[in-house]
């Protein structure tokens, strides 16, 4: 009986297959599994040694699922008239929750065709030979009647060894040694583990074969009958050959073939399931002959095989397994037909794969697309960064819908279980620059690094290509601008065609830019063919500030293209970039300061949302974790000023109020304390700011910076930056 600790029901998801062995396929398993047996004797588990000396087979397949096979003339398997055969058996399974499960099977198969004279079976964990008693010969009906009472032993002999030196065992001791012996119905079976005391490996043909010469002795009362149970499976591993997995097995097993040797077919399939000639064909599947082996080739990816993924030496990489029967037929002179199945599971090392990366033509929609590929099933995409020039495009398996509009993924599954991604993204985007622009053509560098991990192990593999793209480009005949945003500046590309004099002008902000403002504003300029670039930083005086968050600066520029001639305007442009800044300090010029301030420098770090200014009712408009952002008028939340010299002062502080305890007669506190002093200086017959840049720093408090470039940062506003 089970044990009382055990509940029953009914197993989900099991499947079983016949061919000529029994075979159940679970998806439903737990920590632990076992397969039990209910006989006269009780319940009792079916273990390792039990298992090969009883005909059962038990392993995980390649797709992670337990495969339970039953030799048809294996232990409590019941027959009828030798046709119907029958197995009762539980599936034991031990939950994630500590509960133990056992589901009862009730396993029926019927034989399809006819018994061979002799059945030879190759396991993952056991040979098998049976023979059709009814064909012995030597053996009487009456002598049938009396096997019961026959003395019958065995006897283990090996090539290299005269017969006097032959081995004989009585079933018993050949049962210590994990031999099974055993008389089912109208066969004779014998069958034994892998690595048996008594075996031999040999060589045939290259391949490595497992051999038990073994011959069973009747001592009748009238006569002596022998029968030649030698049993041969091959042992070697498949290989990778080019994008095939490889098996081979001898033609001819000359241990297991008398005299002249008559071919009479060979069958193959997987997964318990016999393929038929169309069916290996339209999956690739071939059966060839080579320097007397038979070669058995499935191609990577096939129906039917499983991928696996690893990284091996830092470079992703795949196994493939494929659970294979493969059966053949043969007559020689002593044997009228003889059939050999195998049944392995097979997998190769793991072999190092490039992904192909594809690229396709711009679509009409000016998307650049390509795919990369393809990975198995296990392996699932991260994350994306595409370096164009400009700033990273940047995708994220967790983050996907927040930048589908800059980098779109998507993935693509294929008929065989693997998969490809396809990517997407406009070359117009901001952040793609064009290396080259010229004769006719915009060339591209793009960049690209993907993250994959692979499941279940979490393995984290990388896959870096860089390529070169180019389109064709029809110059613009009048000039265009165009806007782009970096990390750090803000860049202004003018498209004027690949003309030998220039009658352009470009203004910003309404101030024409010659090498005054380009000194001033720390411009970067630079010419090509038929474009020319302005990169103005995000601090420059030729930026205009539009609003500040915790997520960044928003500051823009607004150009123009001027005919140096005629002074019509030929292009206009505004253009936004969002900078993003950890601590920021700007003196606006309509008279207001607006602060971004880091309050975890201190030990312990300061709460944000508990710092106010001089009036404390002025707290922060937006914090987060850090963070606070303060916006305030020069003349509200305690702000005081100052005269020095022809500048006014204005000056606040940031502060963090200390919690002492107790309240009734404070003592200790637990916080730090924290003072962050704000100043901003504007000329005293003028609103315009003088320029403030230092880093902000709970450590210092913020002082005027020296005069000697007034001239310059007069006219503009003060911005202390810290990305």
């Amino acid at each position: 009986m089970l044990p009382q600790s055990v509940w029953c029901g009914v197993a989900p998801r099991l499947a079983s297959v016949c061919s000529q062995s029994i075979t159940t396929r679970s998806s439903f398993l737990g920590l632990m599994f076992r397969f039990a047996f209910e006989d006269q004797n009780g319940f009792h588990f079916l273990s390792n040694q039990e298992a090969s000396f009883c005909g059962y087979t038990v392993l995980i397949s390649g797709v992670g699922e337990v495969v339970f096979r039953a030799s048809f003339l294996g232990c409590h398997v019941h027959s009828k008239r030798g046709t119907d055969y029958h197995l009762h058996l539980w599936f034991v399974n031990l939950q994630s929750d500590g509960k133990v499960a056992a589901y009862p099977l009730q396993l029926h198969c019927s034989l399809q065709g006819q018994w061979s004279t002799r059945e030879i079976v190759c396991e993952e964990n056991y040979m098998e030979v049976s023979i059709q008693q009814s064909l012995l010969s030597g053996t009487s009906k009456t002598e049938k009647k009396g096997d019961d009472e026959a003395d019958i032993t065995v006897m283990f002999s090996t090539e290299d060894r005269p017969p006097e030196q032959a081995r004989v065992l009585s079933l018993t001791e050949a049962a210590a040694l994990g031999y099974h012996i055993s008389q089912r119905g109208s066969h004779l079976v014998f069958r034994c583990p892998y690595s048996s005391p008594l075996s031999q490996s040999v060589k045939e043909r290259g391949v490595d074969l497992e051999i038990v010469r073994a011959t069973i002795l009747y001592r009748l009362r009238s006569n002596f009958l022998a029968v030649d149970t030698t049993v041969a499976c091959a042992q070697n591993e498949a290989t990778a050959d080019g994008p095939d997995l490889l098996w081979t097995v001898p033609y001819v097993l000359s241990p297991l073939v008398h005299g002249q040797f008559r071919d009479r077919g060979m069958r193959m399939g997987v997964n318990g399931w016999t393929l038929s000639e169309p069916e290996n064909a339209e999956r690739g599947f071939k059966v060839g002959l080579q320097e007397g082996r038979v070669e058995i080739r499935i191609p990577f990816g096939a129906h039917g095989g499983h991928l696996k993924s690893g990284v091996l030496r830092g470079q992703y990489s795949q196994s493939m397994s494929v659970d294979l029967f493969f059966t053949r037929q043969w007559e020689d002179e002593r044997w009228p037909l003889t059939q050999h199945r195998s049944f392995r599971l097979l997998k190769t090392p793991f072999i190092p794969q490039v992904p192909v990366f594809t690229s396709k033509a711009v679509s009409s929609k000016g998307l650049f697309s390509f795919t990369v590929g393809s990975f198995a099933a296990d392996v699932s995409l991260q994350k994306v960064t595409v370096d164009g020039g400009g700033d990273l495009l940047t995708w994220t398996w967790s983050h996907q819908t927040q930048h589908d509009t800059d980098l779109s993924v998507s993935r693509l599954s294929h008929s065989n279980g693997s998969h490809s991604y396809q990517l997407r993204f406009p070359l117009s985007h901001t952040k793609i620059i064009p290396e080259f622009v010229g004769g006719g053509y915009k060339v591209y560098s793009l960049s690209f690094s993907f993250t994959l991990i692979i499941s279940p192990s979490g393995e984290v593999f990388y896959h870096q290509v860089t390529i070169e793209h180019s389109i064709e480009y029809a110059a613009p005949s009048s000039p265009k601008l165009e806007g782009k945003c970096t990390d750090s500046s803000l860049l202004v590309l003018l498209h004027h065609g690949a003309q030998a004099e220039l009658q352009w002008e470009l203004f910003l902000a309404g101030r024409k830019l010659d090498w005054d403002l380009v000194e001033m504003g720390g411009f970067l300029l630079k010419a090509e063919d038929d474009y020319m670039s302005v990169e103005i930083p995000s601090y420059s005086p030729g930026m205009h500030f539009e609003e500040l968050t915790l997520q960044g600066l928003v500051s823009g520029v607004e150009v123009s293209v001027v005919d140096s001639v005629s002074l019509k305007v030929e292009d206009t442009l505004v253009h936004k970039c969002t900078f993003p800044a950890r601590e920021l300090f700007v003196c606006l010029p309509e008279g207001r300061m607006v602060a971004v301030v880091d309050t975890t420098h201190t030990i312990p770090p300061t709460h944000p949302n508990r710092t106010t200014l001089l009036d404390h009712s002025c707290v922060p408009m937006e914090t987060d974790s850090a963070r606070a952002l303060f916006s305030f008028s020069l003349d509200s939340c305690g702000t005081t000023v100052t005269t020095e010299g022809s500048f006014l002062v204005y000056e606040n502080q940031i502060s963090y109020r200390q919690e002492f305890l107790p309240v009734d007669d404070p003592l200790i506190h637990r916080d730090s304390p924290y003072r962050l002093t704000l100043q901003c200086r504007y000329p005293a017959n003028d609103t315009r700011t003088f320029a403030i840049r230092h880093p902000l720093n709970s450590s210092v408090n913020l002082t005027a910076m020296s005069a000697k470039r007034r001239h310059r940062e007069a006219a503009n506003t003060s911005v202390c930056l810290k990305p």
